[in-house]
């Protein structure tokens, strides 16, 4: 099961661009901190809870908080690495805990490179809110690896048809899609581009577009702007009884349920299902 990151806050405590000399080295202690470090070329070893790891080019590191470590360098293979050590919270300020193997292979990214760069430069420079602009870059990377390493479908999601599917399905959710359609627009029989998307999403096609309008509605009913109607209406339900019953079934209240307490009920919000009871 893949943990929720969706709450995690990280905070930069420390960054280096390591390019290692021949007499490099860790001294032995026990870190305060996280440490993420991806190496990019060469190697080291390392002494991590009292365990041995000779990393090398294409590793990633991910080493707990309160965990003892120690290394040094292999003078015939010099290591350069990006280190970032972290502190990690929760939306609660409660300490979070990154549930990542001590030692990945994930291989030279070049995107995830790109992001490493661009915390070397901001904390570098040290620009106006250079550290909240280097929170938001380490989320990405935090993303970025945790998808890497934890989902199992992240290969078939990198599949470009997937990407620009889900794209365009996020732009016109509202409108009558249908698989066929799709299917043509990247020249694929519907069975084999159904057979790639369902591999890729974990559902199928149909499946995933009622979750994405649903979504829509749900945060639509939350702004109290819009009646349940209108909401059913722009986000592709022509059946309003239809819709009520779907969205009491998914998200467990009915859609009235999701408006602000501060918003009255209005007659137009009232829905009456067959028999004449309301929603």
């Amino acid at each position: 099961m893949i943990p929720d990151f969706n709450n995690m806050i990280p905070e930069l405590h420390y960054y280096i661009h390591r390019k290692c000399t021949p007499n490099w080295k860790i001294d032995a202690n026990v870190i305060p901190f996280i440490d993420i470090t991806y190496v990019i070329d060469g190697k080291a070893e390392y002494n991590i809870g009292g365990h041995i790891y000779t990393v090398k080019k294409g590793d990633l590191i991910c080493i707990p908080q309160n965990t003892y470590r120690a290394a040094v360098n292999i003078p015939e293979d010099l290591m350069e690495c990006y280190s970032t050590n972290i502190f990690l919270r929760d939306q609660f300020g409660q300490e979070a805990r990154l549930p990542l193997p001590i030692i990945s292979h994930i291989g030279i990214i070049p995107r995830l490179i790109s992001r490493f760069h661009e915390i070397h430069e901001e904390w570098l420079q040290r620009d106006f809110g250079y550290m909240l602009k280097i929170r938001g870059i380490l989320c990405l990377i935090l993303y970025q690896i945790s998808n890497l390493i934890l989902n199992e479908n992240h290969l078939s999601q990198e599949d470009p048809r997937i990407k620009n599917s889900i794209r365009y399905m996020s732009m016109h959710y509202q409108d009558p899609l249908t698989i066929d359609l799709m299917a043509r627009q990247f020249h694929l029989h519907p069975v084999y581009y159904g057979s790639l998307f369902r591999e890729a999403m974990g559902m199928t096609f149909k499946q995933y577009l009622i979750s994405l309008r649903l979504n829509y509605a749900e945060n639509m009913l939350k702004s109290g702007e819009y009646s349940v109607s209108e909401v059913a209406l722009q986000c592709g339900f022509s059946d309003i009884f239809y819709f009520s019953k779907l969205f009491k079934e998914k998200k467990g209240i009915p859609p009235s349920g999701m408006f602000p307490p501060e918003r009255r009920k209005k007659k137009e919000d009232t829905i009456l299902l067959p028999g004449g009871k309301e929603e």
